[in-house]
């Protein structure tokens, strides 16, 4: 792994923001009610998104499993949420 542990969150949103199209705002929405990706957009992204986190911290990942969709709170609404779930993944 690339990175110091305590760096591990900044590197996930990092990662996230420059993989979404056109990020706004302290939390963009990344999917659903007034986000800008529908579902093909999500999948693209997710995919790239995946790529990018192999590439950084040596790991792959599978970040639409059935453990994402079975959630109440849909790990892909926002930049936070999204990074929050990633570094969950990356533990051991």
């Amino acid at each position: 792994m690339k990175n110091r542990p305590g760096s591990q969150a900044a590197t996930v949103r990092r990662l996230i923001l420059k993989t979404l199209p056109a990020p706004t705002g302290e939390n963009p929405r990344i999917f659903g009610v007034g986000a800008p990706l529908d579902s093909l957009g999500l999948v693209n992204f997710l995919a790239d998104l995946e790529y990018r986190i192999a590439e950084e911290f040596d790991r792959e990942l599978v970040l639409a499993s059935d453990h994402a969709m079975s959630r109440t709170r849909s790990p892909f609404r926002d930049v936070n949420a999204l990074t929050e779930y990633v570094v969950e993944l990356l533990q051991p």
